[in-house]
């Protein structure tokens, strides 16, 4: 039996034989995790089509790295054993089509409406089989705002509490931040 200190371990060493699996078949069906495996999963509050995405971007990109996975499930485990009290919640898909587009902004910064969404699905455990955070273009708009790591913003996301205003000054403040380190240097 895995006790609750070691689920880190567990969700590490899946997320690697995933991997493997994954150049092995690729393709996804109901049975690409155990039973057991999904019991895992289910019990740290991830959803396996949700774990089968980000093996496939690994498999395929290279990232986001197993750590950073780590980190963002770590994150999501924390949401769903506080918020959710270790409970499933019956909360609607949230797919492309519900995301903001990509040229939304939140005081001028383009694509965090969309990136923010992610975030609250990624956290609610509602990510649709066509959405995945930390695609290349979350990764992309989080380095070009100073850097921020796809776990620490899952955090700020949580932190505001639905008030995506906060996360707009937290980015750029951020953003800020890596200016004002840059100028010094």
């Amino acid at each position: 039996m895995m006790t609750p200190s070691k689920w880190d371990g567990v969700f590490y060493k899946l997320f690697r034989e995933a991997v493997v699996r994954f150049h092995s078949n690729g393709r996804y069906s109901d049975l690409f995790f155990t039973d057991q495996e999904a019991l895992f999963l289910a019990s740290i509050g991830c959803r396996a089509k949700e774990l089968y995405g980000l093996v496939s971007l690994y498999a395929q990109t290279g990232y986001p790295s197993p750590s950073t996975i780590l980190l963002m499930a770590a994150v999501r485990r924390d949401f769903f054993n506080v918020v959710h009290e270790g409970q499933f919640q019956q909360i609607p898909v949230v797919t492309t089509h519900d995301l903001p587009s990509f040229g939304d902004e939140i005081k001028g910064i383009p694509y965090l409406p969309r990136l923010i969404k992610k975030a609250q699905a990624k956290l609610l455990g509602s990510l649709g089989e066509d959405v995945i955070y930390g695609c290349e273009q979350d990764q992309a708009f989080l380095q070009e705002h100073g850097g921020i790591h796809l776990a620490d913003f899952l955090m700020i996301v949580w932190r505001a509490n639905d008030n995506d205003m906060l996360v707009a000054n937290w980015v750029k403040d951020q953003s800020l931040k890596v200016s004002q380190l840059s100028e010094e240097a």
